[in-house]
């Protein structure tokens, strides 16, 4: 798969199609419209290249020409640095440091409840679910009065937030029944055509909406 842009060099993904992690970093190369093979794989038989950029062979792991690129913060910061068009942080270190906050706080309370619903038991993933619904529906307003999360821009909370959001209703969220801004906000983030690309083939049936 190649996320067609306009005159980027290209570079290379190792990424396990379905895995949150990786579609964030696919969002990511989709938004700066960076030209990219992408390198589907089987976490549990990863290629001899992949071992040879990355001794963990941790997914996703980015390779621009003779740099190897793991941790899925790493990778998001060096794109965001080496590519910096759209910007996806703040100019200054006081804004930056709000928004790594905020996202701090989102994987805390929001992104944590996805590996248990994922791979715990039936009661354990019910259990996660309410947790996590009633939590999204307790900060329904920060979806309210800006176009993107809590800002009027793009920016890295958003790549954070909208694959993580397309994942739920195949997970057993109930989805129409959330507060009216939240799925706003999903209905608009999801019809964006640079997501629309980033979505793998393996991601397209987790809902409705591709």
């Amino acid at each position: 798969m190649t996320i067609p842009v306009r005159g980027r060099s290209v570079i290379t993904l190792f990424s396990e199609p379905g895995a949150y992690e990786s579609d964030r970093i696919r969002y990511i190369l989709s938004i700066k419209n960076i030209n990219v093979d992408i390198v589907n794989v089987d976490a549990n038989n990863p290629p001899e290249d992949l071992i040879d950029q990355n001794p963990y062979a941790s997914l996703p792991t980015l390779v621009d020409r003779d740099l190897a690129v793991y941790g899925l913060n790493v990778i998001t910061d060096y794109l965001d640095e080496r590519y910096p068009h759209p910007p996806l942080m703040p100019p200054d270190p006081v804004g930056r440091a709000k928004l790594r906050v905020a996202a701090y706080h989102m994987e805390k309370d929001w992104l944590d409840h996805l590996p248990q619903i994922d791979r715990g038991s039936d009661e354990e993933k019910q259990a996660a679910l309410a947790t996590l619904t009633e939590k999204l529906e307790a900060a329904s307003e920060l979806f309210r009065g800006t176009p993107y999360f809590l800002s009027n821009e793009l920016t890295v909370l958003d790549t954070m937030l909208v694959p993580f959001l397309w994942r739920l209703m195949q997970r057993g969220l109930d989805w129409d029944n959330m507060s009216k801004p939240i799925r706003q906000y999903g209905h608009n983030m999801f019809n964006d055509m640079a997501f629309r690309r980033s979505v793998a083939f393996a991601e397209r049936g987790m809902r409705f909406d591709f």
